[in-house]
């Protein structure tokens, strides 16, 4: 019990009782931190004292500190994973039940407990007992939306059907954001295609990926896909991989040049400024960072440019345009400073391969 005491009170309440465990790479013994301070104690006296006192002194200090270290070493380390999750997570769900009572005896307090025995339950088929268990921990205040959901799951299974989009309803209203259980769980195939299903699916999915809902940040969706890349002559120059990623809030560019050159970007809308931001970095040493605004078909955005080679830092600017016949061009300037003039760094025309 000593071993699960430490697991368990590391994440349960500070005031539980159960002793620390030392960190193996911070904590220095009590005997060591005793040694080091006779030690500096002693260079410190004055040279009349008797070095044999000194010797006698220290010998013992350090012979203190030996053994508090393999004291330390004599007590056994903390487990790896709470046991009561471990049976879970390997799907042992007696074991897990039998666990979590356990901790409920050390820790009433502990709600999460309950739900997790629920939930061992429910896979067991034992649903009436899952549902009484349920009940339990919102009397315990668990968190509610989770509550709600699991009760969902097994009215469900039971086939109560009324009670458990009722179910789902609360949890959504108690601001659930488990969409991968709403999106996946098996029990709720039959509700799926139901509106008020759809609006719960709808709502978690909001919750979780708060950038689809946003307009703005489909502006430069004409971007995404796989490109070849054709200078204005014809001539490949490379391909370029677009991806919307991270719940739809980022935009990532991996180019591959034709001569064997790289580069990644990552674009993305500030709803708190109402404009995009591209950071690009290349593999020849080019830096840029600009922002800008989508209109008309279009995205520009302007900035500086980075050589890392020369140190420099230039004016920069470029403009994405979608075509008729959905090809994109990427028009990129730098501005020169011997010539005042805009020039042109980079211009290409996409062409889709997927």
């Amino acid at each position: 019990m000593a071993a699960q005491c430490s697991a368990r009170a590391a994440r349960r309440s500070p005031s539980s009782g159960c002793p620390k465990t030392p960190g193996n790479a911070t904590t220095v013994p009590m005997g060591a931190r005793l040694a080091r301070a006779a030690l500096t104690d002693d260079h410190s006296r004055k040279r009349s004292r008797s070095s044999m006192r000194s010797t006698v002194i220290t010998t013992a200090v350090l012979a203190f500190a030996f053994a508090g270290a393999a004291a330390q070493e004599d007590q056994a380390p903390a487990p790896l994973a709470d046991p009561a999750e471990l049976a879970f997570e390997q799907g042992r769900w007696e074991d897990a039940i039998a666990e979590y009572r356990e901790i409920l005896e050390e820790y009433p307090e502990d709600r999460l407990s309950l739900l997790r025995i629920a939930q061992a339950q429910r896979e067991l088929e034992r649903h009436d007992d899952a549902l009484a268990t349920l009940e339990a921990a919102r009397t315990a205040n668990a968190p509610e939306a989770m509550i709600d959901l699991e009760r969902a799951r097994n009215l469900a299974l039971l086939g109560r059907d009324d009670e458990a989009l009722a179910a789902l309803d609360a949890a959504d209203h108690s601001g659930v954001r488990a969409l991968a259980l709403v999106e996946s769980a098996p029990e709720f195939d039959k509700y799926r295609e139901l509106s008020r299903f759809k609006r719960v699916e709808r709502n978690v999915r909001a919750r979780v990926y708060p950038c689809e809902g946003i307009p703005e940040a489909s502006a430069f969706d004409f971007w995404l896909g796989r490109w070849e890349v054709r200078m204005p002559d014809g001539t490949l120059i490379g391909t370029n991989t677009i991806t919307k990623d991270d719940g739809g809030c980022a935009i990532h560019e991996r180019w591959e040049g034709a001569g064997g050159s790289t580069g990644s970007s990552v674009s993305f809308y500030l709803p708190s400024r109402d404009e995009w931001r591209q950071v690009w970095t290349g593999s020849g040493g080019t830096l840029f960072d600009i922002t800008g605004k989508a209109g008309n078909g279009s995205m520009h955005m302007e900035g500086t440019l980075e050589y890392v080679e020369t140190d420099r830092v230039v004016a920069f600017r470029g403009t994405w345009t979608e075509g008729a016949d959905g090809r994109v061009r990427q028009r990129l300037e730098e501005f020169d400073l011997a010539a005042q003039t805009w020039i042109v760094w980079f211009d290409g025309f996409y062409r889709r391969l997927d």
